[in-house]
């Protein structure tokens, strides 16, 4: 093998691993000790649209615990990856329902695909899961991710550069031919997690979530004692 063949496979696997890290970057981070942060969202279309995902972060199992609530702090969905080697998978999920009685219901799904960010990875993957809901019965939710480009962005009044995304929405009915779609342009931003994203819906409706403040999880319980007074 010549010096020159061996220097130019040398460039590519320093390349791969400068992408593989660089992608890795962009996603909420696992420091050395496990860590709480809520992240909270405001639709820039409709302010009274509000979101508050607590992402727990912990460095002995790996995994990142996503709880989101409502802008009256109802607990909506509960989500659970694992960090490896290749990306973040997907290892538990649940969504809440409210029933006639005013209770919020856990619905739990079972997980069929896995993938929910690649650390080096330009082509389409997915994460799927089946639950059986009390209204509309079984049903499977599935993502589609494909990277989109590196973006420098503003929100709020503040600069991030961003790893964009485009998300590919599908929740699909598993006892008849129904089934609703919908997409969104994703933004992370580097040493961050997700800032911003832009949801299109088949009826004209555009949602846009963007960052406004990372709360501790003390101002977070705050919020939420001063709102149930």
């Amino acid at each position: 093998m010549t010096k020159s063949i061996k220097f130019l496979i040398l460039i590519f696997i320093i390349s791969s691993c400068s992408a593989q890290e660089n992608f890795k970057d962009y996603y909420y981070q696992i420091g050395t000790k496990k860590e709480i942060k809520v992240y909270k969202y405001v639709d820039k279309n409709n302010p009274k649209n509000i979101e508050y995902w607590k992402v727990t972060t912990n460095p002995k199992t790996n995994k990142i615990l996503t709880e989101s609530f409502t802008n009256d702090f109802r607990l909506y969905n509960i989500f659970e990856e694992e960090l490896k080697t290749d990306g973040a998978e997907i290892i538990r999920y649940a969504d809440f329902e409210i029933n006639d009685n005013g209770q919020n219901i856990r619905i739990d799904g079972t997980i069929v695909d896995k993938d929910v960010y690649k650390w080096a990875d330009n082509n389409k993957y997915i994460y799927s899961v089946k639950y059986t809901s009390p209204k509309y019965g079984n049903e499977q939710f599935i993502k589609e991710r494909t990277k989109n480009s590196f973006e420098s962005i503003n929100v709020n009044g503040k600069e991030y550069s961003t790893l964009k995304f485009k998300d590919e929405y599908e929740i699909k009915s598993l006892e008849n031919d129904q089934n609703y779609e919908f997409y969104q342009f994703t933004y992370y931003a580097k040493g961050v997690g997700m800032v911003k994203y832009q949801r299109y819906h088949s009826d004209g409706t555009i949602i846009e979530l963007e960052l406004t403040e990372i709360l501790t999880e003390k101002e977070f319980s705050k919020l939420k004692e001063k709102a149930s007074r």
